[in-house]
């Protein structure tokens, strides 16, 4: 089936030929394609490498199309890119419901609309749906390099409309873009300090992975494969000094269960089920509890993580957002991290206070059988120690400390059921988590409830020495287990890693520097270590980003507030109000007053104000120019009229004529006479001189 338009036969599918004022040409679309890439290279860190391919095969399409050598993409071809495009975002996630694979496809739609960008109107569409992309990038990183980027992005994307709304070169679109963003940014400013703060749109569900390195449950051996990694935990400043080195025992959560193998978390749910009573009985909610007076107070900037966990230094008392604040000293959010989040926290430092009954019998539970030589070893101890449990801790420290065992990252491979015993007397080499779950063994084998607590250890100290380092950066080579042990009706932290490796607990995790393993996942990231400049330099970046974070990120109303009391003595929820109108008010005024002004008969030639100069002056002798007459018909008559000048006038008719009129195809360019736009504009003046 077909129809005819003009001498051309089209099928159904086929579109209506475009005009030329109507279609897009090499320069719009070159533009649009750059703009494409930066868009596209913001997601390339988190998104699929391939997606870079739709991008180019649709533009080296549409520019063979340009040329000629093929037809324009028909809707079949058009709807074949869009299934493979999703069908690879299938098989890279495994589902399209999940966020990455959404964007994904968004961003692959973006690219792909350039096969059917033809018209000036399509042009549009793709500028438009570009910031829409250029938006979700912030769904992965609000970080300051990401802000910046996606500025540049923005901006080129707003070129990209100014070319399609008819500016003639490249300079020019760059300049009204630049005056356009110039505009915007009192308003955009005066929004951010005065608009009332709101959730951030990207905070929605992920299904990412955890940046924590922690798990639900661990082996021993496991906390050993984050010494890998130097990827960043979470940040924390203190409002007084940093506690010491042997006190920044940051607790995530406790591991209570042991099936002989991995030891895993008790958790409100389970507990619940397991053991009834009323909820509260697990987990408190609310913004603090009851457990003494806070020992530190700090602000934590947390990265991403699916999982509800805030670490603490010790028992968590109060924080400044509602929380789960559970029975064995974990500290849950009501809600995961899909973004970098401040929370501010005090805490006591030290093991949690609580201890029911039911707590204790659930940590003194041990598998019926298996490691039946660690068991009777610590039947020993404890008769060595005459049933008290801290004599108890010391002859185990002390065996720790004289027999040869060694702390390693690399230690063998334990496979059985008998884990505890291969550790403890043939293998003498291990972790944290083998010296903790060891430990933890021992001391239920002997009749003393005990738990694993795993979180991090240390903390690489940050800030000026003229303030004072109250700044610490937690990396995922900082993750820890160590034992809480529970005797004279209290908890005690118990650490068998100080006997083994002391450097451990004083130095932190650098004192690991030089083992096989130790951040071998760091690639080029490991080298800065070794360099004090780059170490320097990282640190001051990070410091940035965490003010970022803190002052623009985490910019909320409290900060608002307190901005608006420094600025004005006071906080009034109807100031707030009038200056959010009397910004739009002022916004609204100056709009008016530019279209206002855009409406009146203006001109930015040179040759057109240089002429309309000369003519003012020559209309006060009453030899003005008539109704319509032309520059140059207007100069030649006023020649006739003044014999003395007429030399000079002719001559800037024809310098006027050659300047207003050659110079939109040719400014810049050499003309007949051999003069440039700049050469005009001196002849003309010398012209003007010369007028008796």
């Amino acid at each position: 089936m077909t129809r005819a338009h003009g001498n051309v036969s089209r099928r159904w599918w086929q579109r209506k030929p475009l005009t030329p004022d109507q279609a897009l040409g090499w320069l719009e679309l070159r533009h649009l394609f750059i703009g494409q890439c930066l868009v596209l290279a913001l997601h390339l860190l988190w998104m699929p490498i391939w997606l870079a391919l739709p991008a180019l095969l649709a533009a080296l399409w549409r520019f063979q199309q340009l040329r000629a050598r093929v037809p324009r993409a028909g809707i079949l071809l058009r709807l074949a890119a869009v299934c493979l495009v999703a069908a690879g975002l299938f098989l890279e996630y495994g589902q399209m419901l999940r966020l990455e694979a959404m964007i994904g496809l968004l961003v692959g739609i973006y690219l792909l609309k350039l096969l059917e960008t033809d018209s000036l109107r399509d042009g549009r569409v793709v500028c438009g749906l570009g910031f829409v992309v250029l938006a979700s990038a912030f769904l992965h990183d609000q970080g300051p390099v990401m802000a910046a980027a996606a500025i540049l992005a923005a901006g080129w994307l707003i070129g990209g409309l100014v070319l399609i709304a008819g500016a003639r070169r490249s300079g020019e679109a760059l300049r009204e873009t630049c005056w356009l963003m110039g505009l915007s940014l009192p308003l955009m400013l005066g929004l951010f300090v005065l608009f009332p703060r709101l959730p951030p749109l990207w905070n929605v569900p992920q299904l990412e992975e955890a940046t924590t390195g922690l798990t639900d449950s661990v082996s021993p051996g496991d906390i050993a494969a984050l010494g890998r990694s130097d990827e960043l935990a979470f940040r924390a400043r203190f409002d007084g000094a940093l506690p010491a080195a042997s006190e920044r025992y940051w607790r995530v959560y406790t591991l209570s269960l042991f099936d002989g193998v991995r030891w895993s978390r008790a958790s409100p749910d389970r507990l619940q089920s397991a053991l009834g009573g009323p909820a509260s009985r697990y987990a408190v909610r609310g913004r603090g509890v009851d457990g003494g007076s806070p020992r530190h107070r700090y602000e934590l900037l947390l990265e991403p993580d699916p999982r509800p966990w805030r670490p603490s230094l010790g028992a968590p008392l109060s924080s400044d957002q509602e929380a789960r604040y559970l029975v064995d000293g974990t500290l849950e959010g009501m809600s995961s991290l899909n973004t970098r989040a401040l929370l501010k926290l005090s805490s006591s430092g030290q093991p949690p206070l609580a201890a029911p009954q039911w707590m204790q019998r659930l940590d003194l539970l041990l598998p019926e059988d298996g490691n039946l030589r660690a068991r009777a070893f610590a039947r020993d101890l404890m008769h060595q120690a005459g049933g008290d449990p801290q004599g108890f801790l010391r002859l185990l420290f002390q065996h720790f400390h004289r027999q040869p065992y060694h702390y390693t990252l690399t230690p063998p491979r334990l496979e059985g059921m008998n884990r505890v015993d291969d550790f403890l007397f043939d293998s003498l080499q291990g972790y944290c988590t083998h010296y903790a779950s060891t430990t933890v063994f021992l001391a239920r084998a002997a009749g003393i409830p005990a738990r694993m607590v795993a979180g991090y250890l240390g903390g690489e100290a940050q800030g000026g020495a003229a303030s004072g380092e109250r700044e610490l950066s937690i990396r995922q080579y900082d993750a820890h287990a160590w034992v809480e042990v529970f005797h004279g009706g209290r908890w005690h932290r118990f650490d068998p890693t100080a006997a083994v490796a002391p450097e451990r607990i004083a130095q932190g995790a650098l004192s690991l520097q030089g083992q096989p393993g130790f951040m071998a996942d760091a690639g080029l990231r490991a080298f800065t270590l070794n360099n004090s400049m780059l170490r320097d330099l990282r640190r001051q970046w990070e410091r940035f980003e965490y003010r970022w974070q803190r002052s623009v990120v985490g910019f909320r109303l409290e900060q608002q507030r307190s901005l608006w009391q420094r600025m004005f003595g006071e906080f009034r929820w109807e100031w707030l109000v009038w200056g959010v109108l009397g910004l739009l008010a002022c916004v609204v005024l100056v709009g008016a007053v530019l279209v206002l002004w855009s409406g009146r008969e203006v001109t930015t030639h040179a040759g057109v104000r240089a002429y309309r100069r000369l003519a003012k002056r020559l209309e006060r002798s009453g030899l003005g120019p008539g109704p319509g007459e032309a520059p140059g018909s207007h100069l030649r008559r006023v020649a006739r009229l003044q014999p003395d000048n007429v030399k000079e006038l002719l001559q800037l008719s024809e310098v006027v004529e050659q300047w207003i009129y050659n110079d939109d195809a040719q400014e810049g360019a050499s003309h007949a006479g051999g003069s440039s736009s700049r050469s005009m504009r001196r002849q003309w003046s010398a012209l003007c001189r010369k007028l008796s």
